[in-house]
């Protein structure tokens, strides 16, 4: 006769693909009732993506149906704590489309893949925003080599602050150069939907945020306040990535949200003075996830010295250096971008017969 602990040992095996800890571990069985032959396990995939939440369900109907003396499994899906229905998305008022630029974790170059990619969707014509919504580490002042204060109106309306043709709203601008931000979550929430709603965008067809890094309950909470065209992941080209971009997949399918693809940055380093590049970070872990996760690879952007010195000091290198090979292959980001966002805003194609 089947015991609850061989069940619970059968699930000790199963792991979701490219992490350590199984499903008991990770909180994703919330019960597990044995009657009669008929095993019921409450399964809570939460943010993992329905491919993934599907086939975790698949392996638990096989692995504990294959128990002796199981007659049949049945998996119950359930909401994970807290995950109800979240208030509809509210469009931004003088914002045509917004797209979001997340990482699952810190250091990858998300920012300055953010900063480049907005002006190179500037450079294709288009009126764009950029806001820096990491409100504890706030870089687009020094990256964009803005200093100064926002204007407020009577009405509490902040006037976004102008640069390279980009309009630009960040919390470094309330900021001394030597002041933390020692925040709690709700403060920093608040903060957020300040800038979200309360920013004079004008006429924007673009407006580009830059999330903080991580796929908490802050940056999906964000990506909860207004509708957006898609989401962009950046990442690098190590293996371990395949996790880290699961996660901001999921974070974006837990919202409805397009993903439009992802970025590889650090591609490879590529030497200044002979031009050899060097795979310091591995090579072919951008296209693995896209062919995993069936998204889009826009584009790669390799290591190069003059990205970051361009970063540092206010001028990024698709300003400084348009013909540089990166600059270049960002606007190729840029246009894959623009195609991605027509391409997830037509219809589906009807199929009659």
């Amino acid at each position: 006769m089947t015991t609850l602990q061989q069940i619970q040992e059968r699930l000790s095996e199963i792991r979701p693909h490219g992490t350590p800890k199984h499903v008991l571990e990770l909180g994703l069985v919330r019960g597990i009732d044995l009657r009669d032959g008929v095993v019921t396990i409450r399964f809570a995939p939460g943010p993992l993506p329905p491919p993934l939440a599907g086939a975790l369900r698949a392996e638990i109907e096989r692995a504990v149906g294959a128990l002796e003396g199981v007659a049949r499994v049945v998996v119950e899906l359930e909401a994970a704590p807290g995950q109800g229905a979240a208030a509809p998305a509210q469009p931004i008022p003088g914002v045509a489309d917004i797209i979001a630029v997340s990482s699952a974790k810190g250091g990858v170059g998300k920012s300055t893949v953010a900063v480049n990619l907005a002006l190179s969707l500037r450079a294709r014509g288009r009126r764009v925003g950029l806001l820096d919504a990491d409100v504890y580490g706030p870089s687009l002042p020094l990256m964009l080599g803005v200093s100064g204060r926002p204007r407020m109106a009577d009405e509490k309306r902040i006037f976004p602050l102008e640069k390279y043709g980009l309009q630009l709203m960040s919390m470094g601008f309330f900021l001394d150069d030597a002041s933390p931000v020692i925040w709690r979550g709700p403060m920093v929430m608040g903060l957020v939907r300040q800038f979200l709603k309360d920013v004079e965008w004008h006429d924007l067809d673009i407006l580009v945020i830059d999330l903080p890094p991580g796929t908490g309950d802050a940056q999906l909470t964000l990506v909860q306040q207004v509708p957006l065209a898609g989401g962009v992941i950046v990442t690098t080209p190590q293996d371990v990535a395949l996790l880290d971009v699961q996660r901001g997949i999921a974070m974006f399918q837990q919202v409805n949200t397009p993903i439009l693809g992802v970025i590889e940055n650090m591609s490879a380093f590529v030497c200044e003075k002979c031009g050899a590049e060097e795979d310091l970070f591995g090579a072919g872990g951008g296209k693995r996830i896209s062919d995993f996760f069936g998204v889009p690879l826009l584009g790669q952007i390799p290591l190069v010295q003059a990205v970051r010195q361009g970063g540092d000091a206010g001028l990024p290198i698709a300003i400084e250096q348009p013909q540089h090979p990166v600059s270049q292959a960002f606007l190729r980001i840029a246009d894959n971008v623009l195609d991605e966002i027509e391409a997830a805003r037509a219809p589906a194609p009807r199929i009659v017969g």
